[in-house]
């Protein structure tokens, strides 16, 4: 349920807003970043809860931020899986 706060955090926060948030988590995003990932969340489903989220959904987020951006926001979210 944990990987809901930061879809809640995108849905009720201001672009600084979230940068902040995120950095309190060591995931220093920009502004822009935050811009190009909105669209994103509206993707967001509640039956992620269950299914988990989808790679397609996790790729394009690691289009906008990075692999290494990516790696800490689902390790923060015990969503990270290591292979």
């Amino acid at each position: 349920m944990k990987q809901f706060e930061l879809i809640e955090a995108f849905l009720s926060m201001s672009d600084k807003e979230i940068v902040n948030y995120a950095k309190q988590y060591d995931v220093h995003l920009s502004v822009q970043e935050v811009r190009s990932l909105r669209p994103l969340v509206h993707r967001a489903n509640i039956t992620w809860i269950i299914t988990g989220i989808p790679n397609s959904f996790l790729r394009d987020v690691e289009q906008i931020i990075g692999r290494k951006k990516l790696k800490k926001l689902l390790q923060y979210y015990d969503l990270y899986k290591q292979k």
